[in-house]
Formats: structure tokens, C-alpha cells, sequence
């Protein structure tokens, strides 16, 4: 798995747009929640870097915290394969949508 952002100009500054995690066809467990812990700093990614692998967005809906350990992110995957019925190579989620659930201003 690899976990990279998206960045570009949003009001006047170069910034993480989206998170975008990468996966291994099979990697995942499409039954039970994902929990990622952030690099620090986050990969770059440019816009010809997503290749073919198919993706999908995360909604905020699809996003947890963990109680015990709150700089773990949590996407429901269960939840995003009942919605689209099928698996993804690629996992994007919006970095605001990142930092309301982890409460963060870290990453920029």
C-alpha cells in the first residue's frame, strides 16, 4: 500500500488536495474497516501518476477516527463496496474531509 497526496494551488498556496492510497489488487479486505496512519510528510503525487488503476472517492460518510489512537484514519470499505459493488485499486479522499475527522492542520 502506498499513500501519497495530490497538491496544487487552492487560495494563493501549493497544498495537499487529496489523499490517494494505492493498493495491490487483492491487498484489501473489503469486509472490514481500513486503518492508515499518515506520513508525515506526505508523498507528492502528479495528475499522470494515477495510471489506469481504477479508483473511487471516499466520502466523508466512508471516514472514522479510531478511539484509541486518534492519528489513525478509518474508511469503511464495507461501505464503499456495498455502494459500487466491486473493488479499487485506488482510494481518494478529499484532505479536507482527512483533517475534519483527524482534526489535523499538520500536513501543510
Amino acid at each position: 500500500m502506498r499513500i501519497r497526496a495530490f497538491c496544487d494551488f487552492y487560495n494563493e498556496a501549493y497544498r495537499p488536495l487529496q489523499l490517494v492510497i494505492k493498493c495491490e489488487p487483492g491487498e484489501l479486505d473489503w469486509t472490514k474497516t481500513l486503518y492508515i496512519s499518515l506520513p508525515s510528510p506526505l508523498e507528492p503525487l502528479e495528475a499522470e501518476d494515477y495510471g489506469d488503476e481504477r479508483g473511487v472517492s471516499v466520502l466523508m460518510d466512508d471516514l472514522v477516527n479510531q478511539a484509541d489512537d486518534d492519528s489513525l484514519l478509518g474508511i469503511l470499505l464495507p461501505q464503499i463496496y456495498r455502494r459500487h459493488g466491486e473493488s479499487f485499486e485506488l482510494l481518494i479522499v478529499q484532505m479536507d474531509d482527512v483533517e475534519e475527522i483527524l482534526q489535523l492542520d499538520r500536513y501543510y
